[in-house]
């Protein structure tokens, strides 16, 4: 089976482990935040403990196993769900022109240019090209750069890798692998697999908890809960899904039949261990699911400026078996080798123990160890 993936013999355990995780997670999400280091890295050592962050980049750039695209938000994707893919693509290319002209304000014969350059060139980064450098979000991009984000949404172009983070653009034909399936699946198969794509990511899931998983502006799923919902009861009749009540919630959840048995039989919790989890995980996307599950409000403060923030700028959840108990903000010191904790947080009416405590020295111990930290340093003031 992993040989219809494109995946050999040679591969090796730690990358076999890497495209495993983001495989049953879907897709993984990229950040460019490197206070410790960036999301999509921590994302699996959250699963997978110290590894060799290079696979990620083999399997991406070099092996191509994994592409970038938009999924969530800008994720790490297998190829081999590449298809799926298309129609949001195809709903991009046809808004090329309207969108750089709006956006761009300037003359769309740049467009030609741009994607002649890189028919003519090979891969190329926005810096190859002329004009200044702009600071702030997307809306502020130069036109060269818009230009081949527009390219790139449309699937025209793909990332045919990053340095320095910059990423550098090809023909999509010249990247993607000759064992994937390029062809687009009907409508049905499209929006089938993500529902169940995510029932599998997230084990039970509500329509509205499936809609929100894969953006909807980013895969154009283009169905609403309500109609979601529908499709669910359908496979539900169809015996690939089961409807599942739940003690927490007055609304239906769902699953996947085959994983019917395994929620059902589970009685005593699967962790018992202290884990950082960051706010770019998979597992905290849903605010509300969050909430509800865990009693616990998920505050993102990067985006807050700082005398309205209750936490720390960039801070984590930290998940004691199986509930979450605190937040703790570290920060990476790289010229002296240090993971430095400057916030700390607990949840009210939770009261650490030396099994809780003991716990959380060993999750930042491999955190410390995974970021090429020599040494811990203790510095927050906070409540504690």
């Amino acid at each position: 089976m992993m040989k219809k993936q494109g995946i050999t013999d040679s591969f090796n355990l730690d990358s076999y482990n890497v495209y495993k995780t983001v495989d049953k997670l879907g897709c993984v999400q990229i950040d460019t935040i490197n206070v410790v280091e960036r999301a999509h890295f921590i994302t699996l050592w959250t699963r997978l403990g110290k590894y060799d962050k290079n696979r990620l980049w083999e399997l991406t750039y070099k092996e191509r196993r994994l592409f970038e695209y938009n999924a969530h938000a800008a994720c790490y994707i297998p190829f081999k769900d590449f298809r799926f893919y298309k129609h949001a693509m195809e709903v991009r290319e046809k808004e090329i022109k309207s969108n750089f002209k709006k956006w761009g304000k300037t003359d769309p014969e740049l467009l030609d240019i741009v994607l002649d350059r890189v028919k003519e060139e090979g891969p190329i980064s926005s810096k190859d090209f002329d004009g200044p450098t702009r600071t702030g979000g997307w809306w502020n991009w130069k036109p060269a750069k818009l230009a081949l984000e527009l390219f790139f949404g449309a699937g025209i172009l793909l990332i045919d890798r990053r340095e320095n983070f910059q990423k550098y653009y090809d023909l999509a034909e010249k990247i993607i692998p000759d064992w994937v399936d390029t062809n687009p699946p009907d409508e049905k198969e499209r929006v089938l697999f993500f529902i169940k794509k995510t029932l599998s990511c997230l084990g039970l899931a509500k329509p509205q908890e499936i809609r929100s998983y894969y953006y909807d502006r980013s895969v154009k799923l283009e169905r609403t809960t309500r109609e979601i919902q529908e499709l669910l009861d359908r496979l539900v009749s169809e015996g690939d899904v089961s409807k599942y009540e739940v003690d927490w919630d007055k609304d239906p959840y769902y699953c996947l039949t085959e994983d019917l048995n395994l929620i059902e039989e589970r009685v005593e919790p699967v962790f018992h261990g202290v884990q950082l989890i960051g706010y770019f995980d998979n597992f905290m996307w849903n605010r509300e699911r969050i909430n509800l599950l865990f009693d616990f409000e998920p505050k993102l403060e990067i985006y807050v400026p700082q005398k309205d923030r209750t936490y720390g700028y960039y801070h984590f959840p930290v998940l004691y078996g199986e509930r979450l108990v605190s937040r703790i903000e570290p920060k990476m010191d790289r010229e002296n080798r240090k993971l430095v904790i400057i916030g700390y947080w607990l949840e009210d009416g939770f009261k650490p123990s030396e099994d809780y405590t003991n716990k959380l020295w060993e999750n930042l111990e491999s955190f410390a160890l995974f970021n090429r930290a020599d040494e811990i340093i203790w510095e927050e003031s906070n409540n504690s």
